[in-house]
């Protein structure tokens, strides 16, 4: 899905993966809310620091149980893992990324991290 960069648009990205899981079978709410933050943080990641006006995301399940999340800020920057002082409100997103997906990089213009789930 494409849509505008409007941090009010990580809630649908959220609801979009909710969805995509349970058609493919993944009824654990831990997996869900694991793979729902790793959404949450790479699209308000493009959307902060992306400076675009659009991006376009999308997960998908495959047969061997993993997911793959893909957003697409169509910028030339590249994400970066901070380490953010304790009295800082940002700049532990990628962090989370790092500690919680089985592998994440970027492609292009696109970020992607994938996470192993048991029933896809």
């Amino acid at each position: 899905m494409s849509f505008d960069a409007d941090p009010r648009r990580v809630k649908a990205a959220r609801r979009m993966t909710a969805a995509v899981l349970g058609r493919a079978g993944v009824r654990d709410r831990d997996v869900v809310g694991t793979v729902q933050l790793l959404v949450s943080e790479i699209v308000t990641n493009a959307i902060v620091h992306g400076n675009v006006n659009s991006i376009f995301f999308q997960i998908t399940c495959d047969t061997s149980g993993d997911v793959l999340i893909e957003v697409d800020d169509h910028s030339s920057g590249a994400p970066e893992v901070r380490e953010a002082g304790p009295d800082d409100e940002g700049g532990r997103g990628m962090q989370l990324v790092t500690y919680l997906a089985s592998d994440w990089g970027r492609k292009g213009t696109c970020t992607w991290c994938t996470y192993a789930v048991r029933r896809c």
